[in-house]
């Protein structure tokens, strides 16, 4: 029976893992911001657009997968601010955008992973990783959106079909790539957190 019953809280922790707090959350945060500020710095060099790849996404989706909604909107606010004061990218005009943009993508992850912790019906693994999976898409709608929203508004330009073109469509092969790496490797730090 307690073999039973260890179990069952086992697998009840591992689809309902909470959100680092305290000292675990400032260290990954800090972690996330730094990785946003790094990656980009390293990607740049080859030649890749930004606007492709979306370097400094993947450690906000992370951090919102692993951070309570307040965390994980201040590391969007900070990664972009950040790497804008100490590499010169993104430029003042696109800081501010992405600004809102990645906030609202760590908020978004995070409060989506409250809602549904795991996809019900599917093994233990599979399903929390499909609800990780479904927070990012609806955090990736949310945060587009948001894009759009301030640049109509600072920049003036309203044609969404611009944006388009521009914004989204080229962001699609990181948008994959993010669906891909992103939701496993937060499950398998959640795992390692879950333990400590």
């Amino acid at each position: 029976m307690k073999k039973a019953a260890g179990g069952s809280a086992d697998r009840k922790r591992e689809t309902n893992s909470k959100p680092a707090q305290g000292a675990e959350a400032l260290a990954i945060s800090a972690v996330c911001i730094a990785l946003g500020v790094v990656i980009p710095f390293f990607i740049h060099p080859f030649g890749w657009s930004p606007r492709v790849i979306l370097p400094m996404h993947f450690p906000v989706f992370l951090g919102g997968m692993l951070l309570g909604p307040v965390s994980a909107a201040l590391v969007g606010v900070f990664t972009p601010a950040l790497s804008m004061g100490l590499t010169g990218m993104p430029t003042a005009a696109q800081t501010l955008r992405m600004m809102p943009e990645l906030a609202v993508y760590g908020v978004t992850t995070s409060l989506m992973l409250q809602l549904l912790p795991a996809l019900p019906g599917l093994p233990k693994r599979a399903g929390r990783i499909a609800a990780l999976g479904i927070a990012m898409l609806v955090a990736m709608v949310a945060g587009r959106l948001t894009y759009v929203a301030v640049s109509m508004l600072t920049a003036g330009i309203q044609d969404f079909h611009y944006y388009m073109l521009i914004l989204i469509i080229p962001g699609i092969p990181g948008m994959i790539a993010q669906l891909v790496i992103v939701p496993p490797l937060a499950y398998k730090l959640q795992r390692v957190m879950d333990r400590s």
